[in-house]
């Protein structure tokens, strides 16, 4: 799949270990740890903790539910994400998935009994994820400003 500007997060990479890389979110005081969905770009990475670096998150919905009130967020804020509400961005009927921007860019599969056509862009999401999110680094950033 073809990432672009709107799907990929910038995140600070904090540490890599065996199967899992954990991120922090400049200006935020989030602290995430996600499942390593790109173990060859390891080696690369390796030299990269506490600088700033570009990847793709996919997680997997339980039960996707249209909020109506509150902002876009991850709970909790340091560890596995759990619960997140964010606004769809974009839907990606053919993989049944959906784009939401909940602190970052984050792309969520849909839950059986419920298809990304349900929900349109713009409407404010919020839904508790399966064990298991995962992060793609794609590229080192540029910049190294925090």
């Amino acid at each position: 799949m073809q990432h672009t500007e709107s799907d990929t997060a910038t995140v600070v990479l904090e540490s890599l270990t065996e199967g899992r890389i954990h991120v922090s979110i400049p200006k935020t005081n989030y602290s995430l740890d996600f499942v390593d969905a790109n173990p060859a770009a390891r080696a690369g990475l390796a030299g990269q903790v506490g600088r700033h670096i570009h990847g793709v998150v996919h997680a997997r919905a339980l039960k996707m539910h249209l909020a109506t009130g509150g902002g876009v967020f991850i709970e909790p804020v340091q560890g596995h994400p759990r619960s997140v509400q964010g606004r769809v961005l974009a839907t990606d009927m053919v993989h049944n998935k959906i784009l939401a921007h909940v602190v970052i860019p984050m792309w969520i599969a849909v839950p059986a009994g419920q298809a990304a056509s349900d929900f349109s862009t713009g409407e404010l999401l919020n839904f508790y994820v399966e064990s298991g999110a995962s992060f793609r680094a794609v590229s080192v950033a540029v910049a190294n400003d925090h």
